[in-house]
């Protein structure tokens, strides 16, 4: 194992139960006696089984390998060796046999053989070395299934010229009656060198063809090659294969160059031809020239060649001398790849005196909406968070405004940063909820795949130092779903200058649900009053009204949301118990299967829709509380009335009031209807009756009343994103006395002078214990004529409280404002009911 030392190499298999090779060197007393031990690793691995001896490496020291363990000599020190495994296929007794097979290639290092009779029908293993020790790739395989033979490597016996070409042969063995015996080639080594023209780089301005016009390169290689030994001198010829454009072709993108003077069946990026070489030491070369193609976008990104040569075989005659015949043509060492590899690089403009181009693309966004025939862009609201939040109604698109910038990030050192972005580019990927639709903008191209997945926008080649882009990317939410919470979609700036730091980015926009419901309205009510136990139509109670609600709903059906309900508030009393508006029916346009509750609560005195004949029964249903208790058919009159509390004290009169459940003014109930499956809209109608008898009663000196009828919907719903637009509204009922009473309840001027003088003169004027709140031109005031001290008026005395008062209407044509005779310029318009009233005197 050393230099003039007699060393002996003895496999124990069995040794220690793991195997172990033994190194022998003889003693004084020529006994052979253990120099170093290699123990095996795994337990029964028969380790040492087969070894052999090689100078892998070519430092003069032998190496030793067995069962696929190959150690090289540390200068004698065994000790230190660490070994270098080659494995095989499981069972396939990969390194039962290992063998030196000398320097197969002449490359000045031993090679080995491995055989695995077991891989199959049996395979032989070539491993080269190297100045390394040896190569763990193989450099060739040998297969028994390509003689015929079983158990093919089973034993290998190399290292001996057979055919005398100076080239060591291989004999393979097998368990059967048969052996295979492989003669080797003479191997050739090639060296080759390469010249493109133009040299530095490609100028697009410059057209520099020959006998056409466009831009060319020409691309020169050369060849020679030796071999052993140097009286070995045959002629070859090279078959050499051109590519262009490789790299870029590896990563799907198009070409962008064509040979010139390739045939017919070759691609535009490829071209053949073949090379003669002289024997050893004598080059050769050839030339091929591509044109680049016109308006290509990259301009940055180099062109890559390779060049590819083999050995043409040769082509024996009938008159070919059969030693001539038998005789082994050479092969390519495979210690040198035979492809060539090569780049041309073009003319990098606005990329500073460096000549590298640093670009520094930035890009913002925003979510919008933008109508195909406008270019107005409105932007989404946006949450608490500044998360743009997308709302899932009949919008069909989305839209995706993006600014792209490419500025110096220093506007102070603008040379480290900001150069031109060649073949700039966004790449945008969404998800499955959305797809692409178009873009819109200036000086930008996008174009999408076959599923509108992803989609590339060229931004320009290059996009200039402090350019700004902005442009539209349209997107389609047909796929969204009511279990889409957010959209999401992808960004990725990419530009071939250099600019390390471009990452993607995620854009995200909240997905909510809106349900929209719309109502208004406006009512105005007039009448007589009546008592509730006279009435016994719904005519008696008052003016009709109709409510519309209007529930809006152009997404998918209500029942794949969950459970919704429309809900009304209905003031149907003050809080003094009396009557506001009085629910009498209520139904769905168009979904007759829809109920809803309390449906006893609508017309609660079963009142009929006219005036019932004498055979029909009246209404038995009594509810105290809810008007005065007048006698049933009669009219109120002094003296009749009871003292209840009015709804409105005396210092609120003449203004405008809201009842409102709300507020506490009213008193409301809860009608709640469900709403099942449906899409468009449903129209809920409830019909009610102003009681005219408790506004003219408790609001006869209000000037207007808003009465508030309020609805919402709720939703019962898993879907945690859903958002109730609208879902809250409110009817303002605006109700004012109607004008028309006027000069036949006017007191002559006259009237009031005389009493004012006769007061004055006979001085019985008494001060009142407090003022009526009420003012005569609004009512008709009926007042008793008794002679007082001075033949006048009898003083009149009041409770301690405000008067009582009933209202009735006066006929139409028994106003006098209507008869045009008897019209007076000037006079006030007044309300068309007059107050019966009492001050507490029989």
């Amino acid at each position: 194992m050393s230099r003039g030392e007699l060393t002996f190499v003895s496999g124990a298999p069995r040794a220690n139960h793991t195997g172990a090779v033994v190194l022998l060197r003889k003693d004084n007393m020529y006994r052979l006696v253990p120099q170093h031990i290699l123990w095996g690793e795994e337990l029964a691995s028969s380790f040492g089984y087969s070894v052999t001896t090689a100078d892998l490496n070519s430092d003069g020291k032998t190496e030793i390998g067995g069962a696929v363990y190959v150690f090289l000599n540390p200068f004698g020190n065994w000790e230190y060796a660490r070994p270098i495994r080659l494995n095989g296929t499981y069972d396939s007794m990969f390194g039962l046999t290992v063998n030196n097979v000398g320097d197969l290639d002449r490359d000045g290092y031993d090679d080995i053989a491995v055989g695995a009779p077991f891989d199959g029908d049996g395979k032989v293993f070539i491993y080269r070395g190297s100045s390394s020790g040896i190569h763990t790739k193989p450099a060739q395989i040998l297969d028994g299934v390509d003689e015929g033979v079983k158990r093919f490597g089973y034993s290998i016996s190399g290292g001996l010229d057979i055919d005398g070409n100076l080239y060591p042969d291989l004999a393979v063995g097998s368990l059967g009656d048969k052996m295979v015996l492989y003669r080797s080639h003479p191997v050739i080594h090639v060296t080759r060198d390469v010249f493109v023209e133009p040299q530095q780089y490609i100028d697009l301005e410059q057209h520099n063809c020959k006998g056409r016009d466009g831009v060319c390169v020409e691309v020169k290689v050369c060849f020679t090659f030796t071999a052993y030994p140097e009286s070995y001198s045959p002629d070859i010829t090279l078959v050499l294969l051109f590519e262009a454009d490789t790299e870029r072709r590896k990563l799907g993108l198009p070409h962008r160059v064509s040979f010139l003077g390739r045939s017919a069946q070759e691609a535009e990026y490829t071209h053949t031809d073949e090379l003669e070489l002289k024997g050893q030491r004598h080059p050769a070369c050839r030339s091929a020239t591509f044109q680049l193609h016109e308006n290509i976008r990259d301009k940055l990104r180099p062109i890559s060649l390779t060049i590819t040569h083999t050995i043409k075989p040769p082509v024996f005659s009938s008159d070919t001398h059969p030693v001539e015949r038998h005789t082994l043509p050479p092969v390519l060492s495979v210690a040198t790849s035979n492809t060539l590899h090569s780049e041309v690089n073009f003319l990098r403009e606005g990329c500073g005196d460096d000549k590298i181009c640093q670009s520094n693309l930035k890009f913002t966004y925003q979510f919008g909406t933008r109508p195909i025939t406008s270019d107005l862009f409105t932007p989404l609201p946006k949450d608490d968070e500044e998360v743009a939040v997308f709302s899932l109604t009949d919008q069909r698109s989305v839209v995706l405004e993006v600014t792209v910038t490419n500025m110096p990030s220093d506007p102070l050192h603008p040379e480290e940063d900001g150069d031109d972005a060649h073949a700039a580019q966004l790449v945008v990927t969404l998800p499955d909820t959305l797809s692409y639709s178009g873009f819109r903008g200036q000086q930008v191209v996008c174009q999408a795949n076959q599923n509108g997945s992803q989609a590339e926008c060229e931004l320009g080649n290059p996009l200039k130092r402090d350019a700004t882009l902005k442009f539209y990317i349209i997107l389609s939410t047909s796929a969204i779903t009511i279990e889409t919470t957010e959209l999401t979609v992808n960004l990725l700036l990419a530009t071939i200058s250099e600019q390390p730091d471009l990452a993607p980015v995620t854009a995200v926009a909240k997905v909510i649900i809106e349900l929209p419901l719309a109502v208004s309205g406006q009512l105005f009510f007039s009448g007589a009053v009546k008592g509730e136990s006279a009435m016994e139509t719904l005519d008696d109670v008052g003016t009709a009204l109709e409510f519309e609600f209007t529930v809006t709903n152009t997404g998918p059906s209500l029942q794949t949301l969950g459970s919704a309900f429309l809900n009304i508030m209905w003031p149907h009393e003050l809080s003094n118990g009396k009557w506001l508006l009085y629910p009498t029916a209520l139904h769905f346009q168009g979904h007759p299967e829809t109920h809803c509750t309390p449906h006893t609560s609508l017309n609660p005195r079963k009142f009929s829709h006219s005036s019932p004949s004498e055979d029909q029964p009246k209404a038995t249903a009594k509810r105290k509380g809810r008007s005065h208790p007048e006698e049933e058919g009669h009219v109120m009159n002094k003296g009749s009335l009871g003292r209840t509390t009015p709804a409105v004290a005396a210092s609120e009169r003449r203004k405008s009031l809201k009842l409102d459940c709300v507020l506490g003014s009213a008193r409301c109930v809860l009608f709640q209807c469900p709403l099942h499956s449906f899409s468009g809209s449903a129209v809920l109608k409830i019909q009610g009756r102003l009681w005219n008898s408790t506004f003219l009663e408790e609001f006869p000196s209000v000037s207007a009343l808003e009465l508030l009828v309020r609805a919402n919907i709720t939703v019962k719903s898993s879907i945690k994103h859903l958002v109730l637009r609208d879902s809250a509204a409110q009817v303002p009922v605006m109700i004012y006395p109607e004008i028309g009473l006027t000069a036949q309840y006017w007191i002559p001027w006259w009237w009031i002078l005389i009493a004012i003088l006769a007061g004055i003169l006979c001085g019985f004027f008494k001060r009142t214990e407090r003022r009526p709140q009420y003012e005569t031109e609004y009512y008709r005031a009926h007042m008793h004529a008794q002679p007082s001290e001075c033949g006048f008026f009898r003083r009149v005395q009041y409770e301690d409280k405000v008067p009582q008062y009933h209202a009735v209407k006066i006929p139409r044509q028994d106003r006098p404002q209507f008869h045009q005779s008897q019209q007076k310029a000037g006079i006030l318009q007044k309300k068309e009911w007059a107050t019966h009233w009492s001050d507490g005197t029989s």
